[in-house]
């Protein structure tokens, strides 16, 4: 019976994991990734506050009646107007 043969019969050999990871190292960019934090997310839009639609509007570039009626369908998390409107 051939070493390395895969589990569908084709009899082919598989490469030495260890092997192919000296060959082919793949650089860890941990340390260099900064984290996205959005503190607004976890925010709520006062759809009371015309200053605060204004400025969610604005943010979101979209009109106060757009951003009105995108409250009315998903709530006024920020998160969730984010996601229905894909930003």
């Amino acid at each position: 019976m051939e070493e390395n043969k895969d589990d569908f019969g084709f009899g082919e050999n598989i490469p030495d994991t260890e092997q192919t990871e000296k060959q082919f190292s793949i650089e860890d960019d941990a340390d260099t990734l900064e984290p996205f934090v959005d503190q607004d997310e976890h925010r709520e839009i006062n759809a009371d506050d015309p200053a605060d639609i204004a400025r969610w509007a604005q943010e979101f570039q979209l009109s106060e009646q757009d951003l009105k009626d995108a409250i009315v369908l998903n709530g006024n998390s920020v998160k969730q107007i984010k996601k229905y409107l894909s930003v």
